[in-house]
């Protein structure tokens, strides 16, 4: 039988020019990319991506837009151990519109999972991602550049 996916919440979280919120990786050194977070059993995808949010960054913000469709990639062989069991991770993403300083977050507030958080291009996000999330971030770029150039521009 084929190993499942992991259910999974991806935050884009984006400011009034445009950039997005990108972290350095403690798994993966050198490795920018946007906060993403385990669904638990049972839990709505948007509740888990304001949770994660909250965890990972210490940021309580809601939802502006989100990506219709999941996105799904594949886990390399030398993934953590407690990720084995999966395959990959199918993802449902979400928009959040933030202006503040990331200095001001605290990276702290659950389980440190990013060395820094800075603001970034997204083109340089999906540049920097790890290879095997890179399909995803191409997909998500699209989706992401249409969202926040609508949500900015109303």
């Amino acid at each position: 039988m084929a190993k499942p996916y992991r259910l999974n919440a991806g935050m884009v979280v984006f400011n009034s020019d445009g950039l997005v919120l990108a972290g350095d990786r403690i798994e993966y050194p050198g490795h920018f990319q946007l906060p993403q977070g385990g669904i638990d059993e049972g839990e709505d995808p948007r509740q888990a991506a304001i949770r994660e949010l909250q965890e990972e960054l210490g940021l309580l913000a809601e939802p502006v837009g989100e990506v219709t469709e999941w996105l799904t990639y594949e886990f390399p062989e030398d993934i953590p151990a407690r990720l084995k069991k999966y395959r990959g991770q199918k993802q449902k993403w979400f928009f959040f519109h933030w202006d503040g300083n990331p200095d001001s977050l605290d990276l702290e507030f659950h389980e440190r999972e990013f060395h820094s958080v800075r603001w970034m291009a997204l083109p340089e996000v999906v540049q920097n991602i790890i290879e095997f999330k890179r399909d995803v971030y191409w997909e998500l770029q699209k989706h992401a550049e249409e969202f926040i150039s609508r949500y900015l521009s109303r």
